[in-house]
């Protein structure tokens, strides 16, 4: 494995955040029921607590599997070999001849393949032939689609699951044409769409592409679970407008529109997601759901949905939106991570279904399950503060951001995110918030161009290529050039950091937010259990450089 050794300023480095998640990832395994994961973790409780759920057997079995190989591939780490390899084996025992993949009868369900479970799944066996090369995990691919593409209701243009569980003799009765209409698609086949479209491109599989259309024409055209304007539906046969599950549909369709190239779905995509972000604040929190009553707390699936939408559509040609995912990464994103446990009570009980052995350690990198826009704990809905989902989810978010931070095409280098990031076409260094300096290495010759934040006039801006000034022009929207450069050639861009304070209101709390560039400084009310936003130690300040050693990542998802 290729690695990149070399000084950063001391700010905003997602693979150490990747790290410390595998500490969560590995810490959250059961041992005595074959390294099951456990869904909940509970942080405030005398002691803290974990239990487990239905979901953990086929959904976050593969969530984990998915993250861990993720972290590791951004870090390099050794950490989680062997509980991978546990994980690898009960997740095995879910695959049926039919190619679906099947929870166990347990204590809280039946035998039954999970469509909403089945994302999870197709994502676990990306990671597995992305990271590892398994061609038993493309196999396991083609099978799936096959199973999904033999059990979907196929109409005119479009397919649907008619329910999110279909038992091992086949789908529940029910009146498909009119089920057509009334099924969520977000909680069944329009969670699908991203991976069929990655698999469709890894594996040139025509079925996994063509699936993922008739599904996304489902979710755009026929479901009623978006309105013309873009806006989630609220009814309970939508989940009451339920967030992570809209937003990672609509993900689905970005991404769909974007690797079949379909302008329509980027374009319905673009709509949905512009009405999406009004639902919640610029800094990237979000509700749960959109009824008033179910609406405290902030998935952290939801805030990555959101942040890799931005991510697809700008890589589909609106880079506006490049602006959009950085705020929610360098806010609501990390601040969801939980680490610090100073404090946390301890705890012996042995593991079980619930335990309450070392919890707060073993929690330790995880993401809030239901956080506030000042607080990583929200306790007005749910008794649980992490969530097994969301600590893997987040994990997906820092690998997407990594990976898209800088991009290339042709002899076309582009820095899309200014954070600090390590690659193969250059190595860039970040000192926001401390100071507007952007560093970026060239190690090939080419282009460079560099986002502009909406923040900074450009004739405020100054670009040099080793040491010599430069002209500063603007080829495209939102990009500034140095032009070309050869390789070897280090380019630095430095702009003022702008200091404003806005006032956003959630669920009748208005938050003074105070912010240095797209970074959020300070939040006010503070939060009460976990305040998050406690960063005025950002301060405009001399930034120490630390060395770093990372692998170079050779894969998208």
């Amino acid at each position: 494995m290729k690695t990149a050794n070399t000084s950063f300023p001391d700010t905003l480095f997602l693979p150490d955040r990747a790290k410390l998640a595998i500490n969560c990832l590995t810490g959250l395994l059961n041992p005595t029921k074959d390294y099951l994961p456990y869904c909940l973790v509970d942080l405030t409780g005398q002691p803290p607590k974990m239990a487990h759920t239905q979901f953990d057997y086929s959904d976050h079995t593969a969530r984990v599997i998915d993250a861990l190989l993720l972290a590791k591939t951004m870090t390099g780490s050794e950490e989680g070999e062997d509980a991978l390899a546990k994980l690898n084996e009960l997740f095995d025992s879910g695959f049926a001849s039919d190619g679906l993949h099947y929870t166990p009868e347990n204590q809280w369900s039946f035998r039954h393949a999970n469509m909403h479970y089945q994302r999870s799944v197709i994502n676990a066996l990306l990671a597995l032939r992305l990271a590892r090369g398994s061609e038993a995990a493309g196999e396991r691919l083609n099978g799936l689609v096959d199973g999904l593409h033999e059990i979907s209701i196929k109409r005119e243009g479009f397919a649907y699951f008619p329910s999110v569980e279909r038992l091992p003799e086949g789908w529940p009765r029910g009146d498909w044409n009119i089920l057509s209409w009334g099924v969520d698609p977000a909680n069944t086949n329009g969670r699908l769409l991203f991976g069929l479209t990655r698999t469709a491109e890894i594996l040139k599989s025509g079925t996994a592409l063509d699936l993922a259309g008739l599904y996304a024409n489902h979710v755009m055209d026929h479901s009623s679970a978006f309105g013309s304007d873009g806006s989630f539906a609220t009814g309970m046969e939508f989940r009451e407008g339920h967030f992570h599950s809209r937003a990672v549909t609509l993900l689905g369709v970005i991404r769909y529109g974007y690797g079949a190239n379909n302008a329509r779905a980027i374009e319905w995509g673009r709509r949905v997601f512009d009405k999406a972000r009004t639902y919640g604040t610029t800094f990237g929190w979000f509700p749960e759901r959109l009824v008033r009553t179910r609406a405290h707390g902030c998935e952290t699936c939801a805030i990555v949905d959101m942040m890799e939408s931005a991510i697809w559509l700008a890589k589909s040609g609106h880079t506006e939106y490049w602006e959009v995912a950085e705020r929610y990464l360098r806010n609501h994103l990390v601040e969801s991570q939980l680490v610090n446990v100073d404090g946390l009570e301890g705890g012996n009980g042995e593991d079980g279904w619930e335990t309450t052995r070392d919890v707060a350690r073993r929690a330790l990198g995880g993401f809030a399950g239901w956080s506030q826009p000042n607080d990583l704990v929200s306790k007005r809905m749910h008794s649980y503060d992490l969530y097994m989902c969301c600590c893997a989810q987040g994990v997906r978010g820092l690998f997407n951001a990594w990976t898209n931070s800088v991009l290339t095409r042709e002899d076309l280098i582009r820095v899309n995110l200014l954070i600090n990031h390590a690659g193969e076409a250059a190595t860039v260094k970040s000192w926001q918030p401390h100071a507007g300096k952007i560093e970026v290495t060239a190690h090939q010759a080419g282009e460079v161009r560099i986002r502009l934040p909406s923040f900074i006039e450009v004739r405020d801006v100054t670009l040099t290529v080793d040491g010599r000034s430069v002209p500063v022009s603007m080829p495209e929207p939102n990009f500034v050039s140095a032009g070309r450069v050869v390789a070897g050639a280090v380019v630095e861009m430095n702009f003022p950091l702008a200091r404003r304070t806005t006032h956003e209101t959630v669920l009748d709390t208005t938050y003074a937010v105070d912010w240095r560039g797209d970074t959020v400084v300070g939040i006010s009310p503070g939060g009460g259990s976990f305040p998050l936003y406690q960063r005025s130690v950002l301060a405009p300040d001399t930034v120490p450089l630390v060395d770093k050693s990372v692998p170079l990542i050779l894969f998208h998802l």
